[in-house]
């Protein structure tokens, strides 16, 4: 499967990772987890929780377990594709509007 990541996802994937890369004691940290978890969902796909939303039924979320972060993802069987939809992070107190 090939994976595709929204504008939104890119965009909030950006941000983490400039907050990481400007206060942590590891700044590679997110963006290793995020692309080693991008690579796990195209070569195994079907993994990760079930966060269905209204708009979203299918929805799904992995956590990077360093990072506390989720990556939101739908899978598309048909096409054989993954949509990262959000990256969002798991520190917040709350979760993103999806």
């Amino acid at each position: 499967m090939k994976a595709y990541i929204s504008k939104r996802a890119a965009r909030a994937a950006e941000r983490i990772h400039e907050g990481w890369r400007q206060r942590a004691d590891h700044p590679n940290t997110f963006s290793v987890e995020l692309l080693a978890a991008i690579e796990s969902l195209e070569t195994s796909g079907g993994f990760g929780t079930s966060y269905p939303t209204a708009r979203h039924p299918q929805l799904r979320r992995v956590l990077l377990p360093k990072s506390r972060c989720h990556v939101y993802f739908e899978v598309d069987e048909g096409k054989q594709v993954i949509n990262i939809l959000h990256v969002w992070d798991g520190r917040r107190e709350r979760g993103p509007s999806l």
